[in-house]
């Protein structure tokens, strides 16, 4: 009798033993860690993104930049859907895509979206690229950056926005001075007329107007007069052009840029802000004379 118990308590004994033992060797094998959805739905952002460029190269149009803070404002979109039970470009609460690029701080010239509901991102571009609205956003050359949210809504249908941005462009002013100055006299040469000088004084007035045009937001013509009448003595004619613009060509070949009558010239350049009206468009001011 005595033995069965002793055996029975080194038996209960060797069980408490023997537990934490097997709990240390279980917890040297970590569970698994569940994979975040949240990061599982941005990776598929980025896989419709790489299904859209693919399009794009297919009518051999320049791949997208994805940018994240645009799927951010992609994804808030979606969740505002979801939880709001609606499915449409403009939100009570947010506006419609621009309000809320804007709200997002994220300067832009121009914004595209589309929506879609599908199984999976593939089926979701299929049905976006056979849509003419949507297959517009998709081949815009315009647009050269996009952020995707995805959020998983009822019956395990993804939510899907495709955000699409025309960046306010970057320019390197002072290379776009010397390509201006280079490319107008480049224009003249080839038409057989004379080379112009570049003025440091008119280069001044030039650059003074295109700072208070930027600084405005519009052109002021008579204050450049004003201060152009202080060289008066100088000159024996003058002749301005004025140009809001992305392209500098238009400046190169233009009729002031080009006249006979003159021998000197100055060319004031300045970018627009990405927040203002003209979204980082160049305020050109040319300004060229004839001396006396």
């Amino acid at each position: 009798m005595n033995e069965v118990w002793a055996m029975n308590g080194w038996r209960r004994w060797l069980c408490l033993v023997l537990a934490p033992a097997a709990l240390a060797a279980a917890g040297e094998a970590r569970p698994r860690k569940q994979p975040d959805p949240r990061k599982a739905l941005a990776r598929l952002g980025r896989q419709m993104a790489e299904l859209v460029n693919r399009d794009r190269a297919a009518h051999k149009l320049a791949p997208l930049v994805y940018r994240e803070e645009l799927a951010a404002v992609a994804r808030a979109h979606c969740l505002d859907m979801k939880t709001n039970h609606f499915f449409a470009h403009e939100s009570k609460r947010t506006g419609r895509p621009h309000n809320r690029v804007k709200a997002a701080g994220i300067a832009v010239r121009g914004v595209g979206e589309n929506l879609a509901s599908a199984r999976d991102v593939a089926i979701g571009q299929v049905m976006l690229m056979k849509s003419p609205k949507h297959r517009a956003n998709i081949l815009n050359p315009l647009f050269r950056q996009i952020g995707i949210g995805i959020v998983r809504g009822e019956r395990g249908l993804l939510i899907i926005t495709q955000l699409f941005a025309a960046p306010v462009p970057e320019h390197d002013v002072a290379a776009l001075h010397k390509r201006v100055v280079a490319a107008v006299n480049k224009q003249r040469v080839a038409k057989g007329l004379r080379r112009l000088v570049e003025d440091a004084e008119l280069a001044k007035r030039a650059l003074a107007h295109s700072q208070r045009a930027a600084k405005r937001g519009k052109l002021q013509p008579l204050w450049l007069e004003d201060l152009l009448a202080t060289d008066v003595r100088r000159w024996r004619r003058h002749d301005v052009a004025y140009f809001l613009t992305d392209n500098v060509v238009e400046v190169i070949g233009c009729e002031v840029a080009q006249s006979r009558l003159h021998d000197h010239f100055g060319v004031g350049i300045v970018q627009s802000a990405p927040t203002s009206k003209a979204k980082g468009s160049l305020w050109i001011t040319l300004v060229c004379a004839q001396r006396k």
